[in-house]
């Protein structure tokens, strides 16, 4: 993606001026003879909303053939073009945008990949039936509401246990294990992401194939549609039962419950923290700053690395970590 130092300097070569043709609210720009609306994308631009700013009502022919940009960054912005989309609507007409996608992704077969790979700028309905639709709906608030008395209802079942009265060493105990169910999170995190919802389905196998569309792959395809960000409450919670099951055959008793928190407390600090990095405006030299422009590397340049949401640690670890580029100037969404 363009840095805005780059773009600033491709700035001072005089472009074609089309404001004068766009209503207060619209922000059209040009590119190659075609006209593009993309207000809806300012606050979403992985360089930054004020490098963007600097070209309403220009052309931006000088500055994207100058500034590499992805595959995929050039395909999302197809999807604010005005007319002319006859090239771009190859792959995309695919499938029918009117109808239910779930039922329709295993038809792709070997050009599933490919096409769930070229995010767009749309809503996805997954299922014919509006109860089933809805169920696949979150709004991220509900994330704390549901985890936050669960994870403080096991931490307080821990210590009941490990404390009768209150010392140094059974202090220490319940930080150790609350710290390590935390880090526990952070790794299902990483494998999760790497080996599950990376995992490319075999073009044959139509199970697998809407499977991996309906745990991950609408979330690349739409990577802007703030309903599906967060897991739903009831299928997370069916997870964590089964992982608090695996959980009492691994761990002692006194850790048991207090290891349970940390992990959900994990899980609670990432889900948030995911639906921030899309649609949160964090400040330069910030820990979630860094993470934000980490995450974008990975959806629209890197698929095949930076698999950390909530940390880059077993990015480090496992060789999948993704370098940043050197900013001169820090982006402001």
């Amino acid at each position: 993606m363009a840095t805005e130092v780059e773009l600033q300097t491709i700035l001072k070569t005089p472009m074609k001026d089309f404001s004068s043709d766009e209503g207060d609210n619209e922000f059209h720009v040009n590119y190659r003879g075609r006209r593009y609306e993309i207000s809806g994308f300012l606050k979403h631009h992985p360089g930054g909303r004020q490098v963007l700013n600097a070209f309403r009502g220009l052309s931006l022919d000088r500055a994207l053939d100058r500034v590499p940009h992805s595959p995929a960054a050039f395909h999302l912005f197809q999807d604010f073009q005005l007319s002319n989309k006859t090239a771009y609507e190859d792959i995309e007409n695919l499938i029918n945008w009117n109808a239910p996608l779930l039922s329709q992704v295993a038809s792709l077969k070997d050009r599933y990949w490919e096409w769930v790979n070229l995010p767009v700028n749309r809503p996805i309905r997954l299922f014919k039936s509006n109860i089933l639709e809805m169920l696949t709906v979150t709004p991220w608030y509900l994330v704390p509401l549901v985890w936050i008395p669960i994870c403080i209802y096991f931490l307080c079942l821990g210590v009941s246990i490990e404390i009768s009265s209150p010392t140094v060493s059974s202090i220490c105990k319940i930080l150790l294990a609350f710290s390590w169910g935390f880090l526990l999170w952070t790794f299902l995190e990483y494998t999760l992401h790497r080996k599950l919802f990376h995992m490319k389905p075999p073009p044959d196998s139509k199970i697998l194939i809407s499977l991996h569309f309906l745990l991950h792959g609408l979330h690349h395809k739409a990577p802007f549609d703030d309903r599906r960000l967060v897991f739903p409450p009831l299928p997370a919670i069916f997870l964590a039962f089964i992982l608090y099951n695996l959980y009492e055959m691994i761990f002692p008793v006194f850790m048991l419950n207090i290891v349970a928190s940390g992990t959900m407390t994990g899980y609670l600090c990432y889900d948030l923290m995911h639906y921030y990095l899309h649609h949160g405006a964090p400040n330069a030299d910030t820990y979630l700053y860094t993470m934000k422009r980490y995450h974008n590397y990975h959806h629209f340049s890197h698929h095949d690395e930076g698999f950390g949401i909530s940390s880059k640690l077993w990015d480090y670890i496992f060789g999948s970590l993704i370098v940043l580029r050197q900013l001169k100037k820090a982006i402001i969404w």
